[in-house]
């Protein structure tokens, strides 16, 4: 039984659904406007219309307005941007749903670009004011649903190093991939780039235009991929739906590896992901290192029973928002505390000294500290220390402190 799945590309100006199984994405450009004097709303292109005919109030661009935390006026009422994508999400999938006479999904992936813990924090309270349950709502990035879209096909399209290029009216973004077969579990690292050369997709209305486009992309796939072979290349965005314009490139593409065209890649990657999900992430058995990924193990040595051993504060292949860590531990007559920072590939190693020096002075053993951790990002983590007393002989002081660690510079 297949499980009930919502893969969804999410952006500022478009957004693609994919109810698992389904191939084909249902797409909206990222717009909601509200019916005047009702409370009713329409999305994508039936908003356009309706505030065309004068009969709705367009809002667009709903994630800016709501990573700045922005408010909204609409007929009358001011709508904070968090309420405004509420409305957009649950309009998007009754439209879906209605069309494609499926259930409510149960389990929903959303894939962004630009992962920060306030946008991942309002996307997953959003859907929990719809009614889903806040296991079941996941964040992920565009270079993870990169990944396991690339990973859904045969091997040989994935044996080297995978590139893709993404273009939108407002961007241009390389994505390239690679999958470590050395260890017993796959490694699969994925990263992008946005490159400074994108331009209005305007200019491919007429043939000069188009000319000038093709030589832009072709300038910029012979500076990112070099000398580079790969297994494949993949081109995604409503922009390549009609290719014709971009032959230079292309061709230039077919030079380094099978070339690939899908609009869907995102919505589809991220209905993968939910699919592993759901299966308790043993179809796929990867480690990924992306956006949205920890890139490092993270750890401290301590002694328990007798015992060196590590304690690991983050993992390579964390999502770094997962809960952090809390411990009580003994400094005995340390006056710092050494976090050990490792790459992937262990080729790099750091050790970042925090000192406990703001602590009270105690007889050895009966220091008690608590170590509070979480990451902020896959490069930077807050540490919380505080003193935890050492039961009636020495109470806990008022004291503690913030600091956060820059994992690599």
């Amino acid at each position: 039984m297949n499980p009930k799945v919502l893969g969804i590309d999410l952006s500022d100006t478009s957004t693609g659904l994919i109810f698992y199984p389904d191939e084909e994405a249902i797409t909206f450009p990222t717009v909601v406007s509200k019916k005047k004097g009702e409370d009713a709303w329409v999305v994508g292109e039936d908003a356009y219309a309706f505030a065309l005919d004068g009969k709705g109030i367009i809002t667009d661009k709903l994630l800016k307005l709501t990573r700045k935390d922005g408010v909204a006026t609409i007929d009358g009422i001011k709508y904070k941007g968090v309420d405004i994508l509420k409305i957009y999400f649950r309009e998007i999938i009754n439209v879906g749903m209605e069309k494609l006479y499926k259930e409510k999904p149960e389990e929903v992936v959303v894939a962004i670009t630009g992962l920060d813990e306030d946008i991942v924090k309002d996307i997953r309270g959003a859907f929990v004011g719809l009614g889903y349950q806040p296991n079941h709502i996941h964040v992920i990035s565009k270079e993870e649903s990169f990944i396991y879209f690339v990973l859904s096909l045969k091997k040989d399209i994935w044996n080297n190093k995978v590139g893709m290029f993404e273009l939108s009216d407002v961007s241009l973004t390389y994505y390239e991939m690679l999958v470590n077969r050395n260890s017993r579990k796959l490694l699969v690292s994925a990263e992008s780039e946005t490159m400074d050369e994108a331009f209005n997709l305007q200019i491919l209305n007429n043939p000069s235009g188009a000319k000038l486009a093709d030589k832009i992309l072709t300038s910029v796939a012979e500076k990112v991929m070099d000398k580079k072979k790969f297994s494949s290349i993949f081109l995604t965005g409503q922009a390549f739906s009609q290719h014709e314009w971009a032959d230079g490139f292309i061709g230039f593409l077919c030079s380094r590896g099978r070339v690939y065209l899908d609009t869907n890649i995102f919505a589809k990657g991220a209905a993968f992901k939910g699919v592993d999900l759901a299966s308790g992430g043993t179809i796929y058995n990867i480690t990924a290192t992306c956006e949205g990924r920890l890139k490092s193990d993270v750890f401290i040595n301590v002694e328990s029973k007798g015992k060196s051993c590590k304690v690991y504060l983050g993992k390579v292949g964390d999502f770094w928002d997962d809960p952090g860590t809390e411990l009580l531990l003994i400094p005995d007559e340390s006056e710092m505390i050494e976090i050990h920072v490792v790459s992937v590939d262990g080729k790099h190693k750091k050790i970042i000294p925090v000192s406990l020096d703001f602590l009270p002075k105690r007889p050895v053993k009966t220091r008690r500290i608590c170590f509070k951790t979480n990451f902020l990002s896959n490069k930077t983590m807050n540490l919380e220390i505080s003193d935890a007393g050492f039961g009636d002989m020495y109470p806990a002081m008022d004291v503690s402190r913030s600091i956060e660690v820059s994992l690599w510079d």
